[in-house]
This record gives C-alpha cells, structure tokens and sequence, in this order.
C-alpha cells in the first residue's frame, strides 16, 4: 500500500496543504489539498519589512486547521515551508517561534535555490519528452523561472515581480474593494517585469508552463480557452498569451469588489489576477513563447518527491 506524505507550504498569500501518495512507478496521487487565502506577506512593505501581526493570526489559525485534518490520515513524513515573504521579513525569526510555539511545526524557510529545484521537479516530472520548457513559478512575491528538461535544470532566474507586490507598489490604495487597476498601472508594470526579464534574452521559443496551484481550475472558471497539449497526462491542456490578455482587459473596468462579485473562485483571487497574467503575457512575448501550459504543480509537489525518496 502506498505511503502518504504531506507538505505544508506558507506561501505570501496562501498556505497550501498537501497530502499524496507515490506509487512504486513514480505515479502521483492527490489524497487530500486546500489552498487557503492568509495574506502572510501582504503589506510586508508597508509594515517595515515585518510580516503584520494580523496575517500571522490568520496564517497560524489555517495552520491548526491543518494540524487537525493530520489526524484524519496516516502521514510517513511531513515538512513545514516557507519561502519569499519569509526570506524578506526582518522579524523571521520571531515569526518562526511564534509559529513553533502556537502550532508545534517547525517552519523551514527553505532558500531560493532549493525552492527552485523543487518546483522544477515537481512540473518537469509530468511530462513525457525530454524537450526544453520554461516552468514559471507563480507566486505572490516573487516569480522564478526555470528553463531545462526531464535531465536537467538549466538556468534559474528570480523576480520580484509577483501578483502581491505588484499590487503593492505599482496601483493606489491596493487595500480598498472601491480600487481599480489602470491601464497606466499596467504599463508601469510591464516595463519593471521587462527590466526583470533581461537576463533571458534569447533563450528562443520555449513552451512556457505557467505553475500555480489552482490555475486550471481557475482559468476554467472565468472562461479561458484550452485545447488538448499532447504529450503530458500531467499538464493536459495549452492556451495563448492573447486569452490572458483579452481577460485582463475585461477586468480593467472593474474595481476590486466588481471583480471579486463576477468571478466568485477564491476569496481574494481575482484582485492579482491581471498581474499574475501580465507577467505571463510579457514573457511569452519576450521569449518568444507560441502557447502556454498551465500546470496545477507546485512547489510541494516536488517536496512530496524529495520526502518518498
């Protein structure tokens, strides 16, 4: 019978919660995930550069909530993560006690090389060829893109150019449901993920996987189009920068409360959504890519791998 594992991954905006089985032929079994909103790093600007004590309370609370869904399940091995907002807050180490001592984890805040190397892992194992991609690890605070094959991981670049922290510091009262996003707003963001981008000039006409842990289920949900990519039980569908970018411009109009009322997937959701997309759409131009792969994998898919061998 297959073991379980489990990975619980405190994101800038959500904590992800994953238990899986792998089978002896390396097959990947879902046994149990939730993707909850917390806000861990929203605001880390703002505050100093210290994670608020509010999101903390939010983040511990779903924590326990995980705690209590353990017991519920055989569990081999676990590991506790977290990765961007963490690295940056000055008050790391206070928040990782807080942590231990509200909810009995002891929270890694893994590096930004071993969170690479993970997520890498945990897309490019869904695939069947040994052709390049270029894997985009979405996140609230960052973004990292990984360019290689099944054999290896070629080039890892990371920027500060997640749906979060564009909201933060690139749109006016980002906390306000009344809010819009401009279309100037957008500009300035595309030319600062540009400026992010230079490092990859060249690396040609990759398909570009665009990773998060719902993103199918989203893009489904508001309507993107998706035909059938071959080659890949894993990630069974493409689609094109020009959907994403036609969307973006539906929610343009749209303040945040509008949007959230239109689009009701996940509470929270649809306030980054055009940024999360922009970056996509900027660099399958830049590439340039022909159509992108959306991937539901994510960073403790690949922890799952690490914690079965």
């Amino acid at each position: 019978m297959p073991k379980n594992y489990a990975v619980i991954d405190i994101g800038t905006l959500k904590v992800k919660f994953l238990i899986a089985s792998l089978s002896t032929a390396g097959g990947f079994k879902q046994v149990y995930f939730s993707n909850e909103l917390t806000c861990f790093g929203v605001g880390l600007d703002e505050n100093q550069g210290n994670i608020q004590e509010k999101y903390l309370k939010e983040t511990i609370k779903e924590l326990l909530r995980c705690k209590q869904i353990l017991k519920d399940y055989q569990v081999s091995r676990l590991r506790v993560v977290s990765t961007h907002a963490l690295r940056r807050a000055k008050n790391r180490q206070e928040i990782l006690e807080t942590i231990i001592k509200e909810t009995g984890f002891e929270a890694e805040n893994i590096s930004q090389e071993e969170e690479a190397n993970l997520f890498f892992k945990g897309v490019i194992s869904g695939f069947d060829n040994d052709k390049d991609y270029a894997i985009v690890d979405m996140g609230g605070g960052s973004v990292q893109i990984l360019v290689g094959n099944r054999r290896e991981l070629k080039k890892a670049h990371l920027m500060q150019t997640g749906a979060q922290y564009l909201h933060d510091n690139f749109t006016s009262n980002p906390h306000s449901l009344e809010s819009f996003t401009r279309e100037e707003d957008l500009e300035k963001m595309r030319g600062y993920i540009l400026e992010q981008l230079l490092p990859l000039k060249g690396i040609g006409d990759l398909p570009l996987v665009y990773g998060s842990s719902n993103i199918i289920d989203m893009m489904k949900f508001i309507g993107i189009p998706l035909e059938e990519n071959p080659g890949s039980q894993t990630h069974p569908y493409r689609t094109y920068a020009r959907h994403l970018e036609q969307f973006m411009k539906e929610m343009l109009p749209l303040n945040y409360r509008q949007r959230e009322e239109k689009f009701p997937f996940q509470r929270g959701y649809m306030w980054g959504i055009d940024k999360a997309f922009l970056n996509i759409v900027t660099m399958a131009e830049y590439f340039p890519s022909s159509y992108i792969i959306p991937s539901n994998a994510n960073l403790a898919w690949g922890l799952i791998y690490t914690l079965a061998e």
